[in-house]
């Protein structure tokens, strides 16, 4: 059985004292994707609904350290994380109104207007949001083979791509290579 990805990001939040973003993996594994979303066929999409949870773990690692070494102001980011696992049962709509448009930090009373659109914290946020709408467009495409799908699965990881590019070691979030 699977366990849920807050569960394994916080049994490896005990046992390490830091995470970083690690660029080049989300990058790797982001363009692996696009790559098979500009076919226009998936081959084993079970393995790229994978990819899209490794990309949400990524992001949430990444924002842990953000969090960590700057905590103020970092509320958005904990919403991000600690909702992570319930955006993959969320529908297309749900989570564009929630989390693409704000809906669920306007419940709590934060304003997304206000932060930086390609500042770290956004960035961070969308590392996680971007490959959740991704996993669950991928489940759709699972359900109903509409290629119009990976169209959007594409546009997804092409944004969270170009916001990752946003995350700087000067802004607490230390970027990793897997050299």
């Amino acid at each position: 059985m699977k366990k849920p990805l807050i569960f394994l990001l916080l049994s490896l939040t005990f046992s390490t004292s830091a995470f970083a973003l690690d660029v080049d993996t989300y990058n790797q594994v982001g363009n692996e994707t696009i790559r098979q979303m500009n076919m226009g066929v998936v081959g084993d999409i079970d393995a790229m609904i994978a990819k899209q949870e490794q990309l949400m773990v990524i992001g949430m690692e990444g924002g842990i350290t953000y969090l960590q070494e700057s905590p103020e102001g970092g509320q958005p980011l904990q919403h991000v994380i600690l909702n992570a696992e319930n955006m993959k049962n969320l529908t297309l709509p749900q989570i564009e109104d929630l989390w693409h448009g704000g809906g669920y930090l306007k419940s709590k009373g934060i304003d997304p207007d206000k932060i930086d659109h390609f500042g770290p914290l956004m960035s961070l946020m969308d590392s996680v949001i971007h490959p959740a709408t991704s996993y669950l467009l991928l489940k759709e495409y699972k359900r109903t083979g509409d290629s119009s799908l990976l169209v959007r699965v594409k546009a997804e990881l092409l944004e969270v791509l170009e916001h990752i590019k946003h995350v700087q070691p000067s802004h607490g979030v230390q970027l990793s290579s897997n050299e």
